[in-house]
């Protein structure tokens, strides 16, 4: 099954929303998410972790506040959008849950 986005859990003023990127980096964002949407979630753990694919981020990594309904249970995967810039969310079944762009790559060390 393809996977399904959602951004009901991203926060808005952590400076790595939607809102926070400039045209380019939300434009980029939607073609990937176009792109992942036509793609089975079996395709995209077995692309290159830079491009199509995904690699785990450690949640000790993160420098950004995590949302409060983000349990410790939760692993953290990214997904690159913009060239290497990566979203980072985590997989619920087939959504992945977008929490944070990384347009000025300070969200984590890369």
């Amino acid at each position: 099954m393809p996977p399904i986005f959602a951004f009901d859990k991203m926060q808005e003023h952590t400076g790595f929303s939607v809102s926070c990127c400039n045209a380019e980096h939300q434009a980029a964002a939607l073609r990937k998410i176009f792109t992942l949407s036509k793609m089975t979630w079996s395709e995209i753990q077995n692309a290159p972790r830079h491009g199509l694919g995904t690699e785990k981020i450690h949640r000790s990594s993160i420098k950004a506040a995590i949302p409060a309904t983000v349990t410790d249970d939760v692993t953290f995967l990214a997904l690159r959008y913009n060239g290497k810039a990566p979203m980072v969310g985590y997989r619920d079944g087939r959504t992945f849950h977008v929490l944070y762009l990384d347009h000025t790559f300070t969200l984590y060390n890369h």
